[in-house]
């Protein structure tokens, strides 16, 4: 896990420096320690420095070529996590932007990358063996080689969006089939947002495929996007059952949510002897870093949507916002919900979700509400 030496270049393809921009500056927990995340808009290369004390890490320096602008909405200063102590970014003797991490004394880390986005995965000191001087030796780097990347432009927000389901998964079926009617919201939601607020909008399918709940998250990970909104429709063997749900990921009692994340979450839900628990353990997720936004994504959706179809259709009902042990939202980097839109169970709900109407109706109400999360957060950017 180590990287022992004094300087490790972590190189990628040539590119232009002087037109690299650093648009977002992360650090949160994960299962091993913590990962910092440098998103800049097209691959770059940076050199990472260690300054220890004795034989034990204690900083690094990552210095980012000259010329690499830093965006207006990186704190110049950010709280750490686990062995990651404080961020801050500040300036080398030539003027090339500098960030400095502050590291729990003897920790390690490595360097790694997902297109633009540059990571540090960094574990807290262990009790070991001295090293070996072949260890202490500094290891050899390769060039990586990376295709071509779009560049990022940091003022258009970049928003995946997953409709649940597909292929020889078809979800919940009641008066519609989940996978057809949250395809077909997903569609509406993306042209809007790409369309009316210029975001960059991803489908995790843009057809009837098969897709591992797994992969959509790796997808939103890996396109670096600001918020991943899973869309789902619900459904119930009491044909009464109706109304409007979002969910954020967290562990709960309620059997009624359990039942729900059992039937969406599929073969990677796994009950075991003595109790049924999850496979994965969502205290040791990189998405607690994110869980703030993760909450206030959910409220801002689920107010929109049912604000937004109560005042077509009288009877919608309300069912708040709820946590969930939802796998499709394990592991995501940026605030993510699950949305269930309607039941398609309801002889009401069921046939309305089955309209075209109703379905363009769900997407305007997904769609003022994520604009409504966005706006409010690029104020909160600026105080």
């Amino acid at each position: 896990m180590a990287c022992a030496g004094f300087v490790l270049a972590f190189a990628t393809r040539a590119t232009d420096a002087r037109a690299a921009e650093l648009g977002r500056l992360t650090v949160a927990p994960t299962a091993d320690g913590a990962r910092v995340s440098l998103d800049f808009s097209t691959p770059t290369r940076v050199d990472v420095r260690e300054l220890k004390s004795g034989d034990r890490l204690g900083r690094l320096y990552v210095d980012l070529p000259a010329g690499t602008r830093v965006g207006r909405t990186v704190a110049r200063s950010t709280p750490g996590a686990g062995p990651v102590g404080r961020l801050r970014v500040g300036a080398r003797e030539d003027g090339a932007p500098r960030l400095v991490v502050e590291l729990a004394d003897g920790a390690t880390y490595r360097v790694g990358r997902t297109g633009a986005l540059v990571l540090l995965e960094v574990t807290p000191p262990a009790p070991m063996a001295p090293p070996s001087e072949a260890a202490r030796a500094p290891a050899a780097v390769r060039p990586t080689r990376v295709a071509a990347a779009k560049r990022r432009d940091f003022s258009r927000p970049r928003i995946v969006i997953d409709p649940g389901h597909g292929g020889r998964d078809p979800g919940a079926q009641g008066y519609a089939v989940e996978k057809a009617v949250t395809l077909a919201v997903a569609r509406r939601l993306a042209a809007h947002l790409h369309e009316r607020l210029g975001a960059e909008t991803i489908l995790t399918r843009s057809d009837d495929a098969t897709l591992e709940l797994g992969d959509r998250t790796e997808r939103a990970n890996g396109e670096a996007a600001d918020l991943f909104v899973s869309i789902h429709a619900n459904a119930s063997r009491n044909t009464h059952a109706s109304g409007i749900e979002t969910y954020y990921l967290n562990n709960t009692n309620d059997r009624a949510t359990i039942r729900l994340a059992a039937m969406e979450n599929g073969l990677d839900y796994v009950p075991q002897a003595q109790g049924s628990r999850l496979r994965y353990i969502l205290s040791d997720l990189l998405q607690v870093g994110k869980i703030d936004g993760s909450v206030r994504l959910a409220q801002t959706v689920q107010r929109s949507l049912v604000g937004h179809l109560g005042a077509r259709y009288p009877d919608v009902t309300d069912l708040g916002v709820k946590q969930g042990p939802f796998y499709v939202l394990v592991g995501a980097h940026m605030p993510c919900v699950l949305v269930e839109m309607s039941f398609l169970t309801h002889p009401v709900e069921g046939r309305r979700l089955a309209t075209d109407h109703y379905q363009a109706a769900v997407a305007e109400g997904l769609y003022a509400g994520i604009a409504a999360y966005l706006a409010d957060d690029r104020r909160g950017r600026t105080l």
